[in-house]
């Protein structure tokens, strides 16, 4: 085997083997359910997933500086909420409402920032408060009648083609970043060990806030795209539960809890992993109390074997 190509696939272990788990559940599928690996089943796979996948990339990027974030769905929901507010109550027009939603969700996620940077809080803490803040906002606004629906020119905008573009160019764009840019290499060396960043001259609380900013954002993005799903806004769009798909796919797609390492490709190919086993729970008619289960125990293997992996490094290096 060549050094080059060894070099590859040393490199890109972890996107081969999501690449190989997700053509054997295709494979499956399309076996077993009829008209499955159809275009149109397809695309609206992808469009399904892409929520999960963008606010998994924005995860990605909290988790490499050793982060977390629980907050996204909610912020996702009460950014939804306050776009349709302004595009049917207040009668904004419908692209600056697109705007007021990522404008929404990203300053949702600067505060996150500022309160951990800044204030030094404990981001488990600060982003559950968040979530409480958010479905607080999204239910007062939308009150018990709900929001009334949007002109069928903003969903047929977004339809599920515009979706799967924008699905790809957020990944390749916050893959590329984070991969290549010197902004990246200071979230993986903040991640490694914050001291030795900040000793590094890396500011790292500024960092910080930027990386919860693109967190925010990235809700923003997927509140963008369930907002024309159903042509709406709801406080129940973003249920707490959500936000173990989100953290399942970046864990599976190789993103290390503690911090340190991981790619955005990685996490979006586990969102379609998640979405997978999902419909195919759905499809085999298992409860989803039971699916939920399954989910939470691949996320402990998943950060077991993370783990392991480690403390093998570490005692390789000893």
């Amino acid at each position: 085997m060549s050094g080059g190509l060894k070099r590859f696939l040393n490199d890109n272990k972890q996107l081969l083997i999501m690449i190989g788990v997700i053509a054997g559940m295709f494979i499956i599928l399309s076996l077993t359910v009829n008209n499955f690996c159809t275009v149109r089943n397809l695309t609206n796979l992808l469009q399904q997933i892409a929520p999960i996948a963008i606010m998994s990339a924005g995860a990605t990027y909290v988790l490499v500086i050793g982060g977390m974030d629980i907050s996204n769905p909610a912020v996702m929901a009460a950014a939804a909420v306050v776009g349709v507010y302004y595009m049917t109550t207040l009668g904004g027009n419908l692209v600056a409402g697109a705007f007021v939603i990522l404008l929404t969700a990203a300053f949702m996620g600067l505060i996150n920032g500022f309160a951990i940077a800044k204030l030094k809080m404990v981001p488990m803490v600060v982003t559950l408060s968040m979530m409480t803040v958010g479905t607080g906002l999204a239910t007062i606004l939308s009150g018990t009648r709900g929001l009334p629906t949007l002109p069928a020119e903003f969903s047929d905008f977004l339809n599920k083609y515009t979706v799967i573009v924008i699905l790809l160019a957020v990944v390749i764009i916050l893959d590329f970043i984070l991969v290549r840019t010197k902004f990246g290499r200071m979230l993986y060396y903040i991640g490694n060990n914050a001291k030795t960043a900040r000793i590094s001259g890396i500011d790292s609380e500024k960092i910080t806030m930027i990386t919860y900013t693109i967190s925010g954002l990235c809700a923003g993005i997927a509140a963008v795209i369930n907002t024309a799903s159903i042509a709406t806004a709801r406080a129940n769009m973003g249920p707490q539960s959500q936000i173990l798909d989100i953290i399942s796919a970046a864990v599976i797609g190789g993103v290390n809890p503690n911090g340190g390492s991981g790619r955005v490709r990685d996490a979006a190919l586990g969102a379609v992993l998640i979405v997978g086993l999902t419909n195919v729970m759905n499809l085999l008619g298992v409860s989803d109390y039971y699916t939920t289960m399954v989910k939470g125990a691949i996320v402990i293997g998943a950060m077991g074997i993370a783990s392991f992996r480690v403390h093998l490094a570490a005692k390789k290096g000893a």
